[in-house]
């Protein structure tokens, strides 16, 4: 009876894994019949609108299929790059009139990239077009775009919620002991703080002092660039988040009336009035979305620039690094090492621009991309490093080997140490009355076992490991950088750095964005008058081409507002869905845990 009802219950999940997969297929071929008969067309007079929705990213992550997609689905994704090219090819394109930023739905944004799509935004701008922003709320984030319109206009009962920035973490030392969890954690690296919240209840004084540093850095980039956008001191910015109270008491409480005072925002406004001052200034124009103006522009088709030769290749990696092959959104050491190859045995390309944004991962992945990126130097084709918001432990690994390192003021880079985990449960399953027995042929036959005791034998020999390791890190960066083992000791130890240190410090050559970087391998490649820059990607036919463009709009699209608490417990399964994901062969890794809060 019992075997019954588990075949019946197993054949019931079956037919619905496939009955979600079969409207699933469908849904994607009713979406690409319709895209492959009409493509969207543009009004004579149009304004761009920069709905943003979800979080920016430099590579969008392709959802999950089946059930699990639905149950922990990926949060919605905004492609950097497609909102700055959307808003480069309005800038010279006669039929659009002006740009309307509706970033209600922004839900978060490194600052470097917030500071790219600004650039494209005033790029705009010197076209001669107006780019105005309304909104009923702002993050903090969201006002940072917001603030580099030429008009600013808020609901007249709107915030903005400026704050700052901070760095919190749960220290969960307490809880594993109430388990009987031991967790051996190995480090080279006193600042090496990834594994910190398994082994302490708060955060150490190494820990504040670098936290300190580069959270500080990233906090007077915001503030000096909303002061070149809106006129609002420094100074004056950070007394009112000081002393909110007093602030808005001088303005008997009323937050619009500070706004317009403090010179934050241009007017207070309903929607209507704000789209009527736009028009007034564009004439009559139609809405269009900068997705479907990129579509009604731009071939769904794989497309290959005309020249023939000079090419500056840009290989993008986004995400964790882990080992073999993986999906866009992580950075795999056999899918990145086959993209340098490839760019490596492409004679039309001279040189290599490698954008990273990762806080790091599997320490053996991290040198075989390293190791690929030296053979491309040794073959006379130069690699130029440009960092996003974090090119940090693996990511720097990486980097150590390019001809120059190129970042923003407000990138998070450094960390370079090195840490390992293994955990025992053995003291909790001794709770239970489950004990382990056993023997094998050698000392460390079976030591590794999750429900035995880690012997002081292993636990030495894991350490000196992982101090092999840490020098050859520092070894990799002293050659990569032409800089004294000790001066690199002295900055690695784990410490993360602000781009803005780290160049003062010489772990990076220069600031600044993508196309400075471009610029710089063009120069080295001495191709700086007559180049083009070309992605490099994995082979695509024209279905997967629109699958990675598309598709992943499909499930992510849902507009769920989830509560605190339910968006706090799907933060955790994703953060459980990173640590599960690394994969390295040795378990050690170059790994950043830095999340702003």
């Amino acid at each position: 009876m019992k075997t019954a009802f588990l075949r019946l219950m197993k054949g019931i999940e079956n037919i619905r894994y496939v009955m979600v997969n079969m409207l699933f297929l469908f849904l994607v071929g009713f979406l690409l019949y319709t895209l492959m008969q009409a493509q969207p067309t543009m009004p004579e007079r149009a304004i761009l609108q920069l709905d943003l929705k979800g979080a920016l990213v430099e590579q969008v992550k392709r959802p999950s299929f089946g059930l699990s997609a639905l149950t922990n689905p990926e949060p919605k994704q905004v492609k950097v790059h497609d909102v700055v090219m959307a808003l480069e090819m309005a800038a010279k394109d006669e039929r659009i009139k002006g740009v309307r930023l509706d970033l209600s739905k922004l839900s978060s944004a490194a600052l470097p990239h917030l500071q790219e799509i600004r650039h494209a935004i005033e790029t705009f701008k010197a076209s001669g077009k107006p780019v105005m922003a309304y909104a009923d709320n702002w993050t903090q984030a969201q006002y940072y775009l917001a603030a580099a319109a030429n008009d600013v206009y808020l609901h007249p009962m709107g915030n903005i919620a400026l704050q700052g920035y901070a760095v919190y973490r749960n220290y969960i030392k307490d809880a594993l002991d109430k388990l009987g969890v031991d967790v051996h954690v190995f480090r080279a690296g006193k600042y090496k703080s990834a594994a910190a919240p398994l082994i302490q209840n708060a955060m150490s004084d190494a820990e504040r002092e670098a936290d300190s540093q580069w959270l500080n850095t990233l906090w007077d980039v915001y503030k000096t660039d909303i002061q070149n956008m809106r006129g609002i001191k420094t100074a004056r910015l950070q007394q009112v988040l000081d002393t909110p109270v007093a602030s808005i008491k001088a303005y008997d409480g009323d937050l619009g009336k500070f706004f317009m005072a403090e010179g934050w925002v241009d007017g207070l406004l309903y929607p209507e009035q704000a789209d009527a001052k736009l028009q007034a200034k564009t004439g009559p124009a139609e809405l269009v979305d900068y997705k479907s103006y990129l579509m009604a522009n731009t071939s769904l088709l794989p497309s290959q620039p005309q020249d023939v030769d000079n090419w500056v290749g840009i290989i993008t990696g986004s995400g964790q690094i882990l080992s073999g092959e993986q999906p866009s959104g992580t950075i795999g050491s056999d899918t990145m090492v086959e993209l340098l190859q490839t760019a490596l045995h492409d004679t039309r390309i001279k040189a290599v621009v490698l954008r990273l944004n990762t806080p790091g991962g599997s320490a053996q992945a991290s040198e075989s991309i390293r190791h690929a990126v030296e053979v491309l130097r040794q073959h006379g084709k130069p690699v130029v490093v440009s960092m996003g918001s974090m090119a940090a432990s693996g990511g720097y690994w990486i980097a150590s080997a390019a001809n120059e390192i190129w970042a923003s003021p407000a990138t998070i880079t450094g960390s370079i140490g090195v840490f390992g985990i293994v955990p025992n449960i053995s003291h909790s399953l001794e709770k239970l009355g489950v004990h382990t027995d056993g023997l094998g042929t050698t000392k460390l036959a079976g030591a590794m076992r999750i429900d035995k005791p880690l012997t002081a034998e292993l636990a030495a020999s894991i350490q000196l490991s992982i101090h092999q390791i840490y020098k050859q890190f520092i070894g990799h960066v002293a050659q990569g950088r032409k800089m004294p083992t000790e001066k690199v000791e002295s900055l690695a130890q784990g410490r993360v750095w602000s781009g803005r240190d780290a160049k003062d410090l010489g772990l990076v050559d220069a600031l600044g964005d993508m196309d400075a970087a471009i610029q710089a391998a063009a120069r080295l490649a001495h191709i700086e008058k007559s180049h083009t820059a070309v992605e490099v990607t994995p082979p695509m036919n024209a279905l997967e081409f629109m699958m990675e463009n598309i598709l992943s709009e499909v499930l992510v699209s849902l507009d769920i507002q989830p509560s605190a608490m339910v968006d706090m417990l799907m933060q955790t399964l994703h953060v459980q869905d990173d640590i599960f994901a690394l994969n390295d062969p040795r378990g050690i890794y170059a790994l950043s845990d830095i999340k702003l809060k």
